[in-house]
């Protein structure tokens, strides 16, 4: 299932579910059909995030354990090939974007998606 994340500061950014469940819960959403990223939030969420991308950086390259700093179990895989701080720089780029514009980013997808 794609989830559509939309805002008038950005163009569309289409994902699909695993992976929009994986960065909601990252920056504490819930995955529901209809949801927004109010300017607010939007700073808390960029440092979860740029956390993250660090948090994969370290594990790869091998300066801590993946026991030491827990990412919430979301069901991505350890062993797949492009990490989640990989597939969240476009995530990240548009919320940086639309945080600079002072405009919300919603997302939108066929139903619910948590697991």
């Amino acid at each position: 299932m794609l989830v559509r994340f939309s805002s008038q500061a950005t163009a569309n950014l289409l994902m699909f579910d695993d992976v929009a469940r994986a960065l909601l819960t990252v920056i504490g959403k819930s995955p529901t059909q209809r949801g927004v990223i109010t300017v607010d939030e939007m700073p808390t969420a960029l440092t979860h995030l740029h956390q993250l991308v660090e948090h994969e950086r370290r594990l790869k390259e091998g300066r801590e354990r993946r026991e030491e700093l827990p990412i919430p179990d979301v069901g991505i895989e350890p062993h797949e090939l492009i990490g989640l701080a990989v597939r969240a720089q476009p995530f990240i780029k548009a919320l940086s974007q639309a945080m600079r514009e002072k405009k919300a980013i919603t997302w939108e997808a066929p139903k619910d998606f948590a697991k």
